[in-house]
């Protein structure tokens, strides 16, 4: 263990035990046990926080009073200020594929009424007749996709007409080289794999671009850390 993570981990236990407010007894057998450290290491940290001014420490017989000083208390706000920046900032998902033409049916599906008229009401714009095939390029790329799945809130509901009955999607929306509105879709019928997705936009994003199958595409989405973080345990074996 570090100086710097056993200082941190301390504060952190004092700070638990109002230590800011009062002195609080404790012994380094309670510090060894609560931290995982042996009794000599935590009573090393205590005489170098003592020394570096984070703590005091007031001995009386075989017990010790510690308070946090106003040194230790600004690194606790400090390092509280740095985790919520952290934790509280949207998390950017990043996948990168490449281009390759499908089977041609995402004009045909995005023309019928019962989703054309669902995907303008929920992405708020009106799609391009098609979509565009992205092969994710590698391994980290298909766990964000994994993730996005999750994550997609976005419900495009199945429907049936005279003739058949057409399953539903997940989708979520995103950016298109960084720049383009865009949503990646998650159709629940697909004869796709987990390394592909289907994007949809208000543009003819190979005309746009110029592209053509084997070109290099980025999709980004932005996820509410709270989300991200929840669920980050859940994919971590895919």
């Amino acid at each position: 263990m570090s100086l710097l993570k056993g200082r941190e981990n301390i504060l952190i236990f004092l700070a638990e035990y109002a230590a800011f407010a009062r002195e609080v007894k404790i012994t380094t057998s309670m510090l060894a046990k609560q931290l995982d450290i042996s009794q000599q290491t935590a009573s090393r940290l205590l005489i170098q926080l003592e020394k570096d001014g984070y703590i005091t420490r007031r001995i009386v017989g075989k017990e010790t009073y510690v308070k946090l000083t106003e040194r230790g208390v600004n690194e606790l706000i400090d390092l509280h200020v740095r985790l919520r920046g952290i934790f509280e900032r949207p998390v950017k998902i990043t996948l990168e594929g490449r281009v390759f033409s499908g089977l041609g049916e995402g004009a045909y599906y995005i023309s019928l009424p019962g989703y054309y008229s669902q995907i303008k009401e929920r992405l708020g714009f009106e799609p391009f007749l098609g979509t565009l095939n992205v092969r994710l390029s590698s391994s980290a790329a298909i766990e964000g996709r994994l993730l996005l799945e999750k994550a997609a809130d976005i419900v495009i509901e199945g429907f049936k007409d005279e003739k058949r009955s057409y399953g539903g999607a997940k989708c979520i929306k995103a950016a298109f080289n960084d720049i383009d509105e865009c949503a990646i879709f998650f159709i629940e019928r697909t004869h796709h794999d987990v390394s592909v997705v289907e994007v949809v936009s208000p543009y003819n994003l190979r005309e746009k671009y110029g592209l053509k199958d084997g070109d290099k595409v980025r999709l980004t989405v932005s996820l509410q850390p709270t989300f991200f973080f929840n669920n980050l345990l859940g994919t971590s074996n895919v």
